[in-house]
Parts: structure tokens; sequence; C-alpha cells
């Protein structure tokens, strides 16, 4: 009570100070004021849809960096407090740079970055986790200490090296099969998890669905009934997975979303990701963010013209669209895909604060990736 009271009369001395609104206005602010504290303290929260610690950002624009394995690797290669100590370091640094999310890493090759009973550790936290550091509780509680939404950032079907029964192996790397009924329950069960032990805001997909180089009639391992469209036959064996994971979303009052290729009939028909159908039709994402990694004068795919893109898909309402941006890139000698445009990321240092000027515009914000290049 003597917190409230003191709050009160800081909101009274505030308002009653501004002589143009002397008087009524000031009764009526501090009367607005106790009604405003004494209806937040009686809400009630159904307990299937929690009000998220720090809500994703969209009154104020995304303003994100991914945070990956990379980073990750380095900072838990340390003794607990140590790993604790560049994880704080890592938040206070985006927050002082500005951004509002931080897009963190918790699976990338069928390993865990958190304690988990789903996935095997991540070799490089291994130590550090049997020693009883929780890398994701603690980038929870720092990042929500700064005013930062965290999402658990997770590749979900990627292994590596690592073989199983449900998986494939496509150019060295084994992939999970996304018709494998096994396979898809293990990734719900592992994104499960993570909504249940901690308050992440959100969680994340990138775009590694379906590998490159699937043959188009269908692979010795899959059961593609006959007569089958093979493309759609494996985009709604992902769609499967999306809209899974976006009601375990839900059910938790967080939000779900994902970062595909910046080529849209490349996901369509390589990655097998239908974009088309989750920005339209309700019950697969609550955002997209397009990696559009590429600069101005790209001579095949510039900047603007995948940003006017993108602008322009339909999206059922409340469907975000973010931007990814290649903040790795800043400074490279020579971008090899970038045709006539190859050495623009060394000679424009002015890149980058274009893109997110132009994102802001078209756009509901931007994600750097990654976090590594912010210095």
């Amino acid at each position: 009570m003597l917190a409230i009271s003191r709050l009160l009369l800081t909101f009274r001395v505030f308002f009653c100070r501004i002589k143009r609104y002397k008087g009524k206005f000031c009764r009526w602010a501090t009367l607005g004021c106790c009604v405003l504290l004494l209806c937040g303290g009686c809400r009630r929260k159904t307990p299937d849809t929690p009000t998220p610690s720090a809500p994703p950002p969209t009154e104020s624009g995304m303003r994100g960096v991914w945070l990956s394995y990379i980073e990750l690797d380095e900072m838990l290669d340390a003794s607990p407090d140590q790993a604790a100590a560049s994880i704080r370091h890592a938040m206070e640094r985006c927050a002082a740079e500005g951004l509002n999310t931080v897009f963190f890493h918790v699976r990338a090759h069928g390993d865990a970055y958190y304690p988990s009973a789903v996935w095997p550790a991540a070799t490089a936290a291994r130590a550090v986790m049997e020693a009883g550091f929780d890398p994701l509780a603690q980038a929870v509680e720092t990042a929500h200490e700064k005013g930062l939404a965290l999402h658990a950032w997770i590749n979900p079907y990627r292994l590596g090296d690592t073989p199983a029964e449900t998986a494939f192996e496509k150019s060295g790397t084994w992939y999970l099969d996304p018709a494998n009924p096994t396979a898809r329950q293990s990734v719900l069960d592992g994104v499960r998890e993570i909504l249940d032990r901690y308050d992440v805001d959100g969680i994340h997909f990138d775009d590694y669905f379906y590998p490159a180089g699937m043959a188009k009639k269908g692979e010795p391992f899959e059961n593609i009934p006959p007569d089958t469209d093979v493309t759609a036959w494996r985009q709604t064996q992902v769609d499967a997975l999306v809209s899974g994971v976006y009601g375990l979303c839900h059910q938790r009052g967080k939000v779900f979303g994902i970062s595909p290729a910046a080529d849209i009939e490349r996901n369509r028909t390589v990655a097998y990701a239908d974009v088309a159908r989750w920005m339209t039709e309700p019950g697969y994402i609550d955002y997209i963010c397009p990696q559009l990694y590429t600069g101005f004068r790209h001579q095949t795919k510039p900047f603007l013209s995948l940003l006017e893109t993108w602008a322009a898909l339909p999206r059922r309402d409340g469907v975000k669209l973010y931007i990814g941006l290649a903040l790795y890139k800043v400074g490279l000698a020579h971008d090899p895909y970038a045709g006539t445009g190859a050495d623009e990321w060394a000679t424009d240092e002015n890149i980058i604060p274009r893109q997110i000027e132009a994102a802001i515009e078209k756009t509901d914000g931007y994600v750097l990736f990654r976090y590594g290049n912010l210095t």
C-alpha cells in the first residue's frame, strides 16, 4: 500500500505541475491512476492464454537480432559464472543498440542449448549444463530485465552429421523426414518442453525445411501415394508441423514466426515451404521474416525489388512482416552471387542503415543476422 501511495503521489505531482491543466484535470488524473492500478491488480488471466512478461513488439515495430549457436558455442565454453556473464553482456549490448527482440538459438543441429528431456545437449554447452547452468533460463531472465522480448529459435529438421531412424541424408547432412509422424512429434515435444518450462515470448523457425536436391519424383524413403503431386504432398507434410507449432504457441499465449529464404518460388518448390498459405490462411504463423540478404545493386535480386515483392504479398489480418538483413555482409570484399554489385558491401558503408529505413517504411520492422556482427 505504501508503494501504491507513493506512486499516486508521483502522478499527482507530475500532472499538477502542468499549469495549463490545473484544477479538475489534476483530480481526474489522480482518480484515473487509482482506477488503472486497481483494475490492473484485479484482472484475471485465463490459464491457457498467459500474458508474456515482455510482449512481442508490435506497436513500436520489430528491431531484432539473431543470436546464433556460433556465438553460443563461444559463450558457453566456460564456467557457469562466465557463461552467465557472457549472456548478460549480450542482452545489455542488444538493449544498448536500441534493439527490442532477441532470437536465441535453442536447437541448431538436433541438439539443445538448454537442459532437455527430448534432445541431447549441444556439444559446446554440455559441460556447463552438467555443472548446473541453464543458458535459456539465463537468457530469458536477462532479456526481460533489459526490456527485450526473447524468441526461442529452432532449426526444425536439420540434424547435421547425426544419423537417425526418422531421418534421411542429403549432401552429407542428415535431416528429419517431415513426413515421418515420429519425427514430427519429436519437434513438437521439443517445442512444448520449451513453452512449458520457459517464459519465452515466442517460437521461431528459420529456413531449414526440405534440403535442396530432393528428387522431383520422390525419394526411395518417401511413401508418396501413386498419382500424387509430389510438391503438394511435401508441402502438406511441412504444413502439418507448422500448424502444430502454431497451436502449441497459441494455447500458451505466445507467438510463432518463420524466416524463410528470400526467393518465394524456391521456398515453394525446393524447400516445400508454402509461405503464401502460411501468410493468408489462419492457423500457421503470426509473423514472417524473409531473409533479404542482398544489396541495392545486386544484379539479379536487388534489395528494393525483393522488399517490394514481399510487401505486396497478401497477408491475413494480424500477420506481421519483418525483414531479415545481412549485417554479416558489411565490409564484405566480394559478394560472389551479386554480379555487377559484387563490391557494394565493401564500397558503401550505409547499406544497412538504408535498408533499415526502407524496411521500417514498408513493413513492421527488421531483424539483423547476426549478434556476432554487431561489433
